[in-house]
């Protein structure tokens, strides 16, 4: 019995000596407290994207055939006419069988047109048959005539005589600038462009020096931005140097293929490098774009650290005239990332609890 009373007394006293202690503890504990200050504020959005040239120009070939001769490496300067590539004029075995045939049917059907046209040219100088006779012969003897020329032209090629009727096999230049892909090695095939068929892209050539900005944002982000506003750009090779631009579409359409399920909205910008960071800005390469959509001087601010939340509010611990702290729910406005701008709730002599 009297052990029992021994473990009830010493529990007892235990709980009031952590009683006495947490006291004692909570008397001691100085809760540093902080203000809002005053600072310049700036709301920013950072895009990723790539450099890319203003415009590409792929070159292509007028004549179908093999790939014989390539007089550009890539990344050689060109200039509009300068000589790309030799093509060859190549048909199969039938192809060229079915031309030749082709070609007989044509020159026989020329000198006949061209013997009747010749009968019919001393009629009419002997006042024999109208003009309009003489004229409609004349229109078949041009047509027939086309048509042969035609078909002698491809025959001449397959011979290796490009230069013939200025046909050539040399392929050139479209535009100046940098070549940036050669897509066909020599001996490849080529495809000549024609009205239903885009044709083989022998060599894709740009004007590295007028260099956009491509990238994509988030639907949220959309209302935010406006053509026409300043953009920062930093590239990979040279993240201490920044290049201005300017923003000069958004698209209406939201890309294809959205990434994390999340539509996104292409923009592009023009980009101003100067021509001694050339070297730095390359087609292709990533660059991150920062564009300030608002900025607001000396307004109060508080590091969002100390922010709390519930639900949808935004609110921090205030100490009262009592020294006692209370929850004081607070309006924000623009936000930096760090710093928050605040409309309303505190001023800059509220003493807001540390709670980090």
């Amino acid at each position: 019995m009297k052990s029992v009373q021994v473990i009830i007394l010493l529990f007892i006293m235990g709980f009031l000596v952590f009683i006495i202690y947490k006291a004692t503890e909570n008397q001691h504990v100085d809760i540093s407290t902080i203000n809002a200050e005053y600072r310049d504020i700036e709301e920013k959005l950072i895009v990723s994207g790539t450099v890319e040239p203003l415009k590409e120009i792929e070159v292509k070939s007028t004549i179908s055939g093999v790939l014989d001769t390539l007089f550009v490496q890539i990344g050689d300067e060109v200039a509009i006419g300068q000589a790309i590539a030799k093509v060859q004029f190549v048909l199969d075995p039938m192809e060229y069988e079915q031309l030749k045939k082709e070609f007989d049917v044509a020159k026989a059907q020329f000198e006949n047109a061209k013997n009747e046209f010749i009968r019919t040219e001393i009629l009419f100088n002997k006042g024999v048959i109208s003009r309009e006779e003489f004229e409609k012969e004349q229109t078949n003897f041009t047509m027939v005539e086309s048509e042969y020329k035609s078909v002698n032209t491809k025959l001449d090629m397959v011979k290796g005589n490009y230069q013939k009727e200025e046909v050539s096999n040399i392929i050139t230049a479209t535009g100046n600038g940098v070549v940036l892909e050669l897509p066909i090695k020599e001996g490849g095939s080529v495809m000549a462009r024609g009205t239903w068929n885009e044709g083989s892209a022998i060599a894709r050539i740009a004007d590295l020096k007028s260099l956009i900005f491509k990238g994509n944002i988030l639907e949220s982000d959309i209302l935010k931005l406006r053509t026409g506003m300043k953009i920062s750009f930093s590239v990979a090779t040279k993240r201490d140097i920044t290049f201005d631009g300017v923003l000069y579409l958004i698209n209406p359409k939201a890309l294809a293929v959205a990434k994390d399920g999340m539509p996104r909205f292409e923009i592009a910008a023009s980009i101003y490098v100067p021509e001694e960071y050339n070297s730095y800005v390359r087609a292709g390469g990533s660059a991150n774009g920062e564009i300030v959509l608002e900025h607001k001087e000396h307004v109060l601010a508080l590091n969002e650290k100390y922010f709390q939340f519930n639900y949808d509010s935004v609110f921090v611990e205030v100490e009262n005239n009592k020294g006692v702290f209370e929850k004081r729910f607070i309006e924000t406005g623009i936000s930096d990332g760090i710093y928050t701008e605040i409309i309303s709730g505190i001023d800059s002599l509220s003493k807001i609890k540390n709670n980090t």
